[in-house]
């Protein structure tokens, strides 16, 4: 028997008709069939019973002189089949003598074939069942010089749709493979003056401001006259002038205010480049080195990117934060990079060539974790991986994901919005 429930899709226009196949609530997983028969080599039959539940919750298997009950336990670990064999009336039978197989015809033309050890009265796959928990399944046991056979299907996280349906959604799929992933260190950082091109006007003399000739904010050229004092030795007036050109960023005289070397009258820096001052962390001292590359963003403003290297990083951790820092000299000359200003940067410190990867877009959160939707037809089910080294675009796929496989890497969180409303559930 096999069930397929059709349902149309809530997402306007994108995809008109959808056949999801999901999980039932007690626990057969939506679809599910046996093939009818088990056979021995004495010619006797048997099948199993649907619904049919052994002692122990799992699936039963009856044949004219055997059962067989097959459960997934979790609660232990990893999930593993256990399987427990009875006699015609239910009474349990060791499980020395039996050799236990089970072949998985998984989706997408994947097999797993398990094989089982003994361990008392019960057997125990010798690997995991990966998730999801759906395909077609048959059981191959010898048990007492005869042989038996069973088969069951079941499915999980698993959409169907129409190719017009795909179409219309521009679900796009692709083969996962090799990439080339440049590894990133995020951090969060602030724009500064370059502290190396700041000039702090002070008199020379001790005296009192007669004059402030320059406003906050005003262009200053190399030679200009900021202030002038009237020195309180010779009671005649000298210029102070600026050494260099930039803009007045801060104006502390006062006309009148007595003053003396120690008096700051204005500061003046040269914005045509800032400092982007960066925290590195205790886990990336020794990893962030000058002369990487480095992206800076500002979360409020998607559309300013800077690109620059690391020149400068910090050779202590501060005592109190544990915390070093690194530097970034970044060419201003529009002035869009005003000091004060809350980045993040993205440091490329390693190059990596890796088996397999996917597009980020490919990935989504799952109830196993990170996933992807594989491809098979029309036909999309939900594979976990295990992702590694990411550049914000590419993702490295350490498990769970065999180069060429094809995976949905555009509009994946359609096909998550559907299963989410399909309401699958996830019983053994």
């Amino acid at each position: 028997m096999s069930k397929v429930l059709s349902r149309k899709l809530s997402i306007p226009v994108v995809v008109s008709f959808l056949t999801v196949i999901s999980c039932t609530p007690d626990g057969s997983r939506g679809n599910h069939e046996g093939d009818g028969h088990a056979h021995k080599d004495d010619g006797n039959h048997a099948h199993e019973v649907e619904a049919a539940r052994g002692p122990k919750g799992g699936r039963l298997f009856l044949a004219q002189d055997l059962q067989l009950e097959l459960r997934i336990e979790e609660a232990e670990g990893p999930p593993t089949f256990l399987a427990y064999i009875y006699d015609a009336q239910g009474m349990p039978l060791p499980a020395d003598d039996a050799t236990l197989r089970v072949t998985l015809e998984r989706f997408a033309n994947r097999t797993d074939v398990i094989s089982f050890r003994s361990i008392g009265h019960h057997l125990r796959s010798n690997t995991t069942v990966r998730e999801p928990h759906s395909f077609k399944a048959s059981i191959d046991l010898d048990y007492n010089q005869n042989e038996y056979t069973f088969q069951f299907e079941q499915h999980e996280f698993r959409v169907e749709l129409s190719q017009s349906a795909i179409d219309r959604a521009d679900i796009v799929v692709q083969p996962a493979g090799p990439g080339h992933i440049d590894v990133r260190v995020d951090a969060p950082g602030e724009v500064r003056l370059n502290r190396e091109q700041v000039l702090i006007a002070r008199p020379r003399f001790a005296g009192v401001v007669t004059e402030m000739r320059k406003r906050l904010g005003d262009m200053v050229k190399e030679g200009d006259i900021l202030a002038v004092i009237q020195s309180n030795t010779s009671l005649t007036e000298y210029n102070i002038t600026a050494s260099m050109a930039g803009q007045i960023v801060a104006r502390s005289g006062m006309v009148g205010s007595a003053v003396d070397q120690k008096s700051v009258l204005y500061t003046l820096a040269d914005l045509s480049s800032v400092w982007v001052d960066f925290a590195i962390y205790p886990q990336h001292v020794g990893i962030i080195k000058r002369g990487q590359p480095v992206t800076i963003r500002v979360a409020t403003r998607p559309e300013l990117v800077g690109e620059g290297e690391v020149s400068y990083v910090g050779p202590l951790l501060e005592e109190d934060t544990r915390v070093s820092h690194g530097r970034i000299v970044v060419p201003n000359v529009d002035g869009v990079w005003q000091p004060g200003l809350y980045v993040n940067i993205s440091a490329v410190v390693d190059h990596a060539d890796v088996a397999v990867s996917v597009p980020d877009a490919a990935i989504i959160r799952s109830k196993f974790g990170p996933a992807v939707f594989i491809a098979h037809g029309t036909a999309f089910e939900v594979q976990p991986v295990t992702p590694g080294r990411s550049d914000g675009t590419v993702t490295e796929i350490v498990a769970g994901l065999d180069a060429g496989t094809v995976v949905v890497v555009k509009n994946a969180y359609l096909l998550k919005a559907e299963l989410g409303r399909s309401e699958a559930s996830h019983d053994h």
